[in-house]
């Protein structure tokens, strides 16, 4: 099967004018030497997103020492908690998974990626980007069919330029593409062809 990508960067009509980035509210639960890790991880995900930072507010971070899982992002009120400890290459993964949630409840243009990103990962398209609630806790292989998860994972190599975590999902090129195209202002249109050997 051969796949067939085109993508069309979508330039503003206008620049915008660049109003204060978002910022990364710490907590006092947060121990001084992660402090440093999540300011210089923040400042990474922003510089990935550089004509994007308008379209999402400030996102809050705390930590737990009791979390079930690495990290959890609540969109009512723009917070991560991160479960510590963990080894830095594990935090900075986490926190980029969850800044991706937190891009995706807060700014409305992401919806327009959306469809590109289907087709990159070879999701079928019109899939639901993720359950509206949730019942019971996820296993790892229901997790990994949720498109919003790819896109977390996605934006982890977008930021860091690889996973050092693996998961189920697995990211492709394309995907990522879609969002460095989405990233820069652009709006990815992605035609897929496919074909038969």
């Amino acid at each position: 099967m051969v796949i067939a990508a085109t993508v069309l960067a979508g330039c503003q009509a206008a620049a915008m004018e660049k109003s204060t980035p978002p910022a990364l509210v710490i907590d006092n639960s947060v121990a001084a030497d992660l402090h440093v890790l999540a300011e210089d991880t923040w400042n990474a995900f922003l510089a990935a997103f550089p004509a994007r930072t308008d379209c999402f507010g400030d996102v809050h971070l705390q930590v737990s020492h009791a979390l079930d899982s690495r990290a959890a992002y609540d969109p009512q009120s723009a917070k991560v908690t991160i479960r510590v400890p963990a080894t830095p290459a594990m935090l900075r993964g986490a926190l980029i998974h969850e800044w991706a949630h937190h891009i995706e409840f807060q700014c409305e243009e992401h919806k327009a990626l959306r469809a590109g990103f289907l087709a990159a990962q070879d999701l079928p398209p019109g899939k639901d980007w993720r359950p509206d609630v949730l019942s019971a806790p996820l296993s790892s292989d229901d997790w990994a069919d949720i498109p919003s998860e790819h896109f977390a994972e996605a934006v982890i190599e977008h930021v860091l330029g690889q996973r050092a975590i693996p998961t189920q999902v697995r990211v492709t090129g394309e995907a990522v593409g879609v969002i460095r195209v989405w990233s820069q202002g652009g709006y990815a249109v992605l035609p897929y062809v496919k074909e038969s050997d």
